[in-house]
């Protein structure tokens, strides 16, 4: 059985618990998610409305309806239940990260900055929040402070390749070749197989050699 069906067994046995159990908020989340995981962003918002209505104080269940929203390219949408979300759980780091990503989606840079830099602030141990700061400067075209942030992201998480490929590209920009391709083979010697370091390594050796 592959993925998809075992997704499709799971909804089908859900459907049976709901018609004993129509208001478990539980299992309408449970359907909601699974029919997002198959890409049924409507049947996802349809069953996950079901389940902050019958149950309003769970910030996952808030969450989850949140992405099915930025899923079907309703982004306002998804904001106002990011904030429902962190409404119940003031600490919901991944309804605080996604905010973030819908506001600066939404063109609001300024929330979308304070935002990243709240994670920072709240989880400062945490690799992904330096590398999602790291990630918005980066967009920003701001590459001085991106690979602040990723080299805060290596002090934490030496393993993190997303990170050495991040600091490469930018060096790569920078036409800082060999230190470039320096921070592609530490990558490398992190993960093997990581496929835009290797590409990455390759095209600074070509341009080096």
């Amino acid at each position: 059985m592959n993925n998809q069906n075992k997704i499709e067994s799971t909804i089908s046995e859900i459907k049976e618990e709901l018609k004993t159990s129509p208001e478990s908020s539980a299992l309408l989340n449970d359907l909601g998610v699974g029919y997002y995981l198959l890409g049924q962003y409507e049947n996802a918002i349809r069953q996950l409305n079901k389940a902050v209505q019958v149950n309003p104080g769970v910030a996952v269940y808030h969450y989850n309806l949140a992405n099915a929203y930025a899923e079907n390219n309703q982004p306002e949408r998804a904001i106002n239940f990011y904030h429902l979300a962190i409404e119940a759980d003031a600490e919901h780091i991944p309804s605080i990260n996604n905010l973030a990503d819908c506001y600066e989606l939404t063109g609001e840079h300024t929330k979308a900055h304070e935002l990243f830099q709240y994670l920072v602030r709240i989880d400062p141990d945490n690799p992904l929040s330096h590398f999602n700061l790291g990630n918005f400067f980066l967009r920003q075209n701001q590459h001085i402070e991106a690979v602040k942030c990723y080299e805060e992201t290596i002090k934490r998480d030496s393993e993190f390749a997303d990170a050495y490929f991040n600091i490469g590209w930018v060096l790569h920009q920078a036409k800082a070749y060999s230190e470039a391709l320096e921070y592609s083979e530490k990558g490398l010697n992190r993960d093997p197989e990581h496929e835009e370091l290797m590409k990455l390594k390759k095209e600074l050796k070509k341009i080096i050699n």
